[in-house]
């Protein structure tokens, strides 16, 4: 998105970090012209606590899978605690801080209804963003973690041992905000939710989801 701006001779400068520090930075005056986050609840947040913006669009989708930087490491049975015990074998399982970062609530939703959270919950390495919990696999300082497909894909040093089935958790998806009455900023924000912007995201890997 942010070179194909650049490519218009609009200039943007990308900010990343979970949607929960981002939101509150926002919040309390951080300057943004738009802001995307993969959490819908604080998105909502955002636009209850900034004053003048129009409702969020949801411009994608995604979805969580089980990676490894073991090509070897194999997982049959999301529902079988045994199979994940192994999978560990006394270490770690990195996902996102359950609480409050986006890709750690979707994991933790998902081993709830898989009836394993109560068990693993014990054995997570919780991170502040997805990008920490794919760092923690790719140097192998865990066996294995839980991120978005389209992180997994961008990755040469982890595979995917399991797709997390989507019906587990909360639908993940991407709404877009505009905070800006700049030109610039509203020329962008329309290029969200245009065909190639669509066609551009299902390359990543993301769901296009527009709203």
């Amino acid at each position: 998105m942010i070179e194909q701006a650049q490519a218009q001779g609009i200039k943007v400068k990308g900010v990343y970090g979970s949607s929960s520090s981002l939101a509150r930075q926002i919040s309390q005056g951080a300057p943004a012209d738009i802001f995307i986050s993969a959490n819908t609840q604080w998105m909502d947040y955002l636009e209850q606590q900034v004053e003048g913006v129009e409702s969020s669009i949801t411009i994608a989708g995604n979805q969580l899978v089980v990676v490894s930087g073991n090509k070897d490491v194999r997982l049959d049975r999301l529902d079988d605690l045994s199979n994940w015990n192994k999978m560990l074998d006394g270490q770690r399982l990195a996902i996102g801080e359950s609480n409050t970062v986006p890709v750690g609530i979707y994991a933790k939703q998902a081993l709830q209804n898989l009836g394993v959270w109560q068990s693993l919950s014990k054995q997570t390495a919780p991170m502040k963003n997805t990008r920490a919990v794919l760092a923690m696999v790719e140097r192998q300082q865990v066996p294995i973690g839980i991120v978005y497909v389209t992180d997994a894909k961008q990755s040469k040093q982890v595979h995917i041992v399991s797709a997390i089935p989507t019906d587990l958790y909360e639908p993940i998806k991407y709404p877009a905000l505009l905070l800006s009455d700049k030109s610039s900023a509203n020329q962008v924000y329309k290029a969200l939710y245009s065909k190639e912007m669509s066609q551009y995201l299902l390359e990543l890997g993301f769901t296009p989801l527009t709203q």
